[in-house]
């Protein structure tokens, strides 16, 4: 299986037009509870092939930080709540993913109401992103996802990316649904 290694603090340069520096550090927090840099995680995508990894549907990721975002974690579990963390965690994986392996992986944040949680204009899509730190949980949440996605206003098609900080199995589900496929 083919395995990248990327630092979590890349996402604010790739994507200048967000401010991800707070997700950057939730997701440190949270990785840092279970790993020491890098923290591991399997990627599966579903329904969308990429180009860099010649039609294998798995790869894994090794995400690093640095000594100063570390510190600045600590003080993450004094300032957010579990469930914050959890989430924004996962906005900034979904952000490295999507700097990484797209050739312009540019997301801007939907509106609230708008059943996704950001756009990706280039690609005419929706993106909605999740975090557990339940393994178990991951089927539902996906499901449930993956409708709230191709629910938006603009009836466009969808990536759903979940990602999961369980201990024992850190986890990303990366999938692409086209309308219709909620039903």
């Amino acid at each position: 299986m083919r395995t990248f290694e990327w630092a979590i603090e890349s996402i604010v340069s790739s994507h200048p037009d967000l401010y991800l520096e707070h997700c950057v550090v939730m997701a440190v927090a949270l990785m840092s509870q279970y790993s020491t840099s890098p923290c591991e995680f399997i990627v599966e995508c579903e329904g969308f092939d990429l180009p860099l990894l010649k039609g294998e549907t798995s790869f894994g990721i090794k995400v690093s930080w640095n000594a100063q975002t570390a510190v600045k974690a600590q003080l993450v579990w004094q300032t957010e709540q579990r469930k914050a963390i959890t989430e924004r965690a996962a906005v900034a994986l979904a952000a490295l993913l999507f700097a990484r392996l797209f050739t312009d992986g540019k997301m801007r944040v939907t509106r609230q109401g708008e059943h996704a949680d950001y756009w990706l204009s280039h690609l005419q899509c929706a993106l909605e992103v999740s975090g557990t730190e339940n393994y178990h949980e991951l089927s539902r949440r996906h499901r449930e996802k993956v409708v709230q996605a191709l629910s938006n206003p603009l009836r466009w098609d969808g990536y759903v990316v979940i990602c999961c900080f369980a201990k024992s199995q850190k986890f990303i589900r990366w999938s692409y649904h086209q309308q219709g496929d909620a039903n």
